[in-house]
């Protein structure tokens, strides 16, 4: 009588059923702002699909809405998402955290359509986070404010833009760690150890005097963008294609890729342990690794589709506004070290950063 409640979700996959999903309700998390809008407008036709409703869910940083998860869960309560969109730093802290259903890749098969990578698995081979697309974080100007944008990070540093600057304020979604890595240190090899990381640290420390705006997310940094209270940062290439090309002329943005390589970052679907409808949230997912879905993604976010290239018949010259010069050219994250390191890096990182 006093073991603990088994929970809803599915913590030893078996084949899922779908089979009568149809009347359900989940609540999808995407990040806020830009992000949810555009996704919620692509919600209706799987609901005419499959009969299940979308209540669209407006996120925080993954940091932030992992810890929302982890109490909701161990409160009892039901989870403020049935399925959510991490970052590979906030899925990494949720598996960690042991809030994530799992299942098996033969439960989403339309994830054949995925290229490498794109599909997060256990010890087990259990499916943990699935993903849904990748972005870019590029140098991101106001065209009023510079005319002609530098084409490399190493301008963080420039004091001709003292009190100009918009950076991410979290190490773990700003990735200025890799960055200056990567600027002043000729790689990632100096990130290998805790004395590298800091020596890393003190280097970045030096931008301080130029940043006028540490923004928490995209909702609060599109904003500065926008309207001028910031000339130059680092910023979302797909956000800022988008504001730049709204009706009416647009933002006065310019999305321009650093020659050591933009961050290249990826969103990665789950499933929250306690949801009751994770026969429905698999099968969303599914749908959400369909070649037409994620092409549209990527027409309209202006996002890098998850799916091979082969399966999109979108052009070549749509291909490369979003792609870029290619994933192969980009910085990826060290998402181990903010997992193996997490309160250290955290607690250094406000005492040198941002304090």
């Amino acid at each position: 009588p006093d073991a603990p409640t088994v929970p809803s979700g599915n913590a030893s996959p078996t084949p899922i059923d779908t089979s009568n999903i149809a009347g359900a309700t989940i609540k999808v998390g995407t990040y806020g702002g830009f992000f949810e809008e555009n996704f919620r407008k692509m919600y209706p036709a799987f609901t005419e699909e499959f009969g299940v409703e979308v209540e669209s869910v407006s996120e925080p940083t993954s940091e932030v809405w992992v810890t929302q998860l982890q109490q909701a869960i161990a409160a009892g309560g039901a989870p403020p998402a049935d399925v959510s969109m991490l970052s590979g730093v906030g899925l990494q802290r949720a598996i960690n955290g042991e809030i994530l259903a799992t299942y098996k890749t033969s439960d989403i098969p339309t994830s054949e359509n995925l290229a490498e990578g794109y599909v997060r698995t256990d010890g087990d081979d259990n499916v943990t986070g699935v993903g849904g697309l990748s972005w870019y974080i590029t140098l991101v100007s106001n065209t009023d404010r510079v005319k002609e944008s530098p084409d490399t990070w190493t301008a963080f540093w420039d004091p001709q833009w003292e009190n100009e600057l918009a950076l991410l304020r979290n190490a773990a979604n700003s990735f200025l760690i890799e960055i200056t890595a990567a600027t002043h240190f000729g790689g990632y090899d100096v990130i290998q150890t805790q004395d590298g990381v800091l020596e890393v640290m003190r280097k970045l420390q030096e931008v301080k005097p130029n940043v006028k705006l540490w923004f928490r997310d995209e909702s609060q940094g599109q904003p500065a963008y926008n309207e001028g209270e910031v000339s130059l940062g680092q910023f979302y290439h797909d956000i800022t294609l988008f504001a730049a090309s709204e009706a009416g002329g647009g933002a006065p943005l310019r999305s321009v890729f650093p020659t050591e390589g933009a961050i290249l970052d990826s969103g990665f679907w789950s499933i929250s342990k306690t949801t009751e409808e994770i026969g429905a949230c698999v099968t969303f997912i599914d749908y959400m690794c369909r070649p037409e879905v994620q092409q549209e993604l990527a027409l309209t976010l202006g996002t890098i589709p998850s799916t091979k290239r082969e399966t999109l018949d979108m052009s070549d010259e749509d291909y490369e506004v979003v792609a870029g010069p290619g994933p192969e050219m980009a910085l990826r994250p060290k998402y181990e070290m903010y997992d193996k390191w997490e309160d250290w890096i955290d607690q250094n990182w406000t005492e040198l950063i941002l304090s």
